[in-house]
């Protein structure tokens, strides 16, 4: 495992990586307001027009109004989905920015005591800072290596029907036209939490991937990275159960959507060059930190039937991930079902 100082530095570049991921998620917020305020007025107009006429909501879907709410939703998405993609790209170069700078730090901080990049520097062992350009391929890329307009594009039709089969089932329970406006723009704000989730796995996905790609450039310096898991009750189970595996660095991170882990080079140690001295002691794992919790802490974050297998002796935490093959995100680590754990 990477000694706590390497594991104490990523921690910090990854509160800076949030903070970036924060600012350019509340520009993509403030840049939805307008859109949403469009769509409330037409809806609302719909709406009236059709309780005014007392139309059914089988005739209500099939109003030329309700046509040209469709086309103005795709329509108006489809703006915002250029703004978006280009604020998507500002934040993967600033994160990759931000990789080049973590990673020699992070190296540095993961070096046994009283070895430094100028000490190894003077035997051969210097660090190989990779061109600017040779990270092109994580900006304004999505993670299956399409434009991130492709992986946008879909959202647009998909919420033109979410949104107007709302409208419909306003109509339908008899609602008011403010609140049937209401039922839509939740259907109207599950478009906004996508996008937000996109331009979040995508950020830290190239941040990652800069990373790793820095990491593999140096393999006489590091010999793989481990993954690396926040220790707090959000965490998914998948990411506490996997936090300190090792990887090679050719291999990408299995990452689930919205996930928070990081990563850290695994350095050579006193052994790897050639002296007779003792390797620091390992630093604490998520597994770890979670057996120290209190009781409603674990069962919160396992489930009742989870837990209570853990409490027995019966489920071990590094038995709750498993590895699966999502189309648009890749390789991921997700929460292993009960059924799957005999549960």
């Amino acid at each position: 495992m990477p000694p706590p100082e390497a594991q104490r530095v990523t921690e910090e570049f990854a509160k800076r990586l949030a903070a970036l991921e924060a600012a350019q998620a509340q520009l993509m917020i403030d840049a939805y307001q307008p859109v949403q305020k469009n769509l409330d007025n037409s809806i609302l107009k719909l709406v009236r027009l059709a309780q005014l006429r007392k139309l059914k909501p089988w005739q209500v879907m099939k109003m030329t109004a309700m046509t040209t709410l469709k086309t103005q939703i795709v329509g108006e998405i489809a703006l915002y989905h250029a703004i978006v993609a280009t604020q998507i790209t500002q934040a993967q170069a600033g994160a990759v920015v931000l990789a080049q700078q973590s990673t020699f730090t992070t190296m540095a901080a993961g070096l046994p005591p009283g070895i430094t990049p100028n000490i190894l520097g003077e035997v051969g062992l210097s660090w190989n800072r990779l061109p600017q350009e040779a990270f092109a391929n994580f900006i304004g890329i999505s993670g299956n290596g399409a434009p991130l307009a492709d992986l946008l594009a879909p959202l647009g039709p998909q919420a033109a029907t979410a949104i107007t089969e709302s409208v419909g089932e306003g109509i339908a329970r008899g609602y008011s036209p403010r609140k049937t406006a209401t039922l839509a723009q939740k259907a109207s704000g599950m478009q906004l939490s996508k996008v937000l989730t996109i331009a979040r796995t995508e950020t830290l996905r190239a941040h990652r991937e800069a990373s790793r790609m820095q990491y593999a450039a140096n393999p006489n310096l590091i010999k793989g990275y481990r993954r690396h898991s926040a220790k707090d009750d959000t965490v998914c189970l998948a990411c506490i159960a996997l936090d300190g595996e090792l990887y090679e660095t050719e291999e990408p991170l299995d990452e689930h959507p919205n996930g928070r882990c990081a990563i850290v080079p695994e350095t050579v140690t006193y052994s790897d060059l050639g002296l007779d001295l003792p390797d620091p002691p390992q630093p604490e794992n998520a597994k770890d930190w979670l057996r120290k919790q209190p009781e409603s802490t674990q069962r919160k974050m396992l489930g009742g039937k989870r837990f209570d297998a853990f409490k027995e002796g019966k489920l071990d935490l590094g038995q709750m991930a498993q590895r699966t093959d999502n189309p648009v995100w890749g390789k991921s680590a997700t929460v292993k079902p009960l059924k799957s754990l005999g549960l």
